[in-house]
């Protein structure tokens, strides 16, 4: 509602007054009419009672007159506030859009529709009325006809009967002294641009659940790729629990941990955030991590294998295996507070950086090995 008139969009505009948008602009811009209104940078939008200047001036364009000559002779002799029952009949006969005019309060009466609703039958028409009285559109319609409004805009059921509501502007015409009085029911949305708009809507969630997905992609892979390149400069101790560290900031995982792999059993000795205790599962009692090692591919965990090496309730764990020439070393565990979707693109880049650690692990140790060697020699 945009008082004190009843405002539509410049499509529906377009429709009621035969005039496209774009010649609407074009008179606007030469002539400053017709004058939408705006609100802020929102499209345009034509007040109801415009239509007949519109239609006048458009009118008198097909008969000759200069488009100058006649939106000026349309501001002089421009309508009265309201629109007579007859005009209001004569512009809308041919509107794609529904029209009719109801009278009332009691009973109420569809006295004409459009061309637009002449494939209603008789009983139709009178069951539309009767549709209207029972709809929530009722009491805007009652209230319309004692004077207590001046324009509504009500959803009210389908003028076929068929199941679903459609969205109708109301507002009263002008009667002669004594007669009852009249109001117009003029449709702004049908079923067709209801169901249209839910197709826009659907679209635009898939496209921000792509974006979404897009940007989640985007930041692991920036973190695995920076990962890569620190364990290209120095592959120690410390360069292992830097990159972990890194894989917390960078994809917004609650915690991680290297869980070490000797003689068939996962070993985690802590977490860098503490979630992780010292804990040591038997892999061939979980078939899961154990396929996860034997694959070489990062999955999630499944609850029970989570528990078992700690994971808190709430939690999920997914575990990245730490595999160098078909041995498994180890297995990175990031904790997420939700499951994230492990894309291709993610996968190689957590097989390759599992490589590097796995690089570091085995360089550790042959250290050590070489270390007790020495010490035994």
């Amino acid at each position: 509602m945009d008082r004190p008139g009843q405002t539509v969009s410049a499509t529906t505009f377009a429709q009621l007054t035969g005039v496209s948008r774009e010649r609407l602009r074009t008179w606007e811009r030469r002539h400053g009419f017709p004058a939408p209104h705006r609100a802020g940078t929102g499209p345009r939008r034509y007040r109801l009672r415009d239509v007949p200047r519109v239609v006048a001036v458009r009118r008198a364009s097909e008969d000759g007159v200069p488009i100058a000559e006649a939106v000026a002779r349309a501001a002089v002799e421009a309508p009265g506030a309201e629109i007579p029952a007859d005009a209001f009949a004569a512009m809308v006969e041919h509107a794609p859009l529904p029209v009719a005019a109801l009278a009332g309060p009691e009973p109420l009466e569809v006295t004409y529709v459009n061309g637009a609703l002449a494939r209603l039958s008789g009983d139709e028409i009178e069951h539309v009325a009767q549709r209207l009285l029972a709809s929530a559109c009722g009491p805007q319609l009652q209230a319309l006809f004692a004077a207590e409004h001046e324009e509504v805009i009500c959803d009210h059921p389908r003028w076929d009967g068929a199941p679903g509501q459609v969205r109708s502007v109301a507002f009263r015409l002008p009667v002669r002294p004594g007669e009852q009085p009249l109001v117009a029911l003029v449709g702004i949305e049908a079923a067709r641009e209801r169901a249209l708009a839910g197709e826009v809507e659907q679209l635009r969630e898939e496209v921000s659940a792509l974006r979404e997905r897009d940007d989640r992609n985007n930041r692991w892979m920036e973190a695995i790729a920076r990962l890569a390149a620190e364990f290209q400069v120095e592959a120690s101790a410390a360069a292992r629990d830097s990159a972990l560290d890194t894989l917390v900031r960078q994809l917004n995982a609650t915690d991680a941990a290297l869980a070490t792999y000797l003689s068939g059993q996962l070993a985690v000795a802590s977490s860098r955030r503490d979630s992780l205790g010292p804990s040591m599962i038997t892999v061939t009692a979980h078939p899961a991590i154990a396929r996860t090692l034997r694959d070489a591919q990062p999955s999630w965990l499944e609850p029970a294998a989570a528990s078992a090496l700690g994971v808190p309730d709430g939690l999920h764990a997914c575990g990245v295996p730490v595999v160098v020439a078909g041995e498994p070393l180890g297995m990175v565990l990031l904790l997420f507070d939700e499951l994230e979707e492990i894309s291709n693109d993610v996968q190689r880049l957590l097989t390759a950086v599992s490589a590097a650690v796995g690089f570091a692990m085995l360089r550790d140790r042959l250290a050590d090995e070489l270390r007790d060697a020495v010490g035994q020699g």
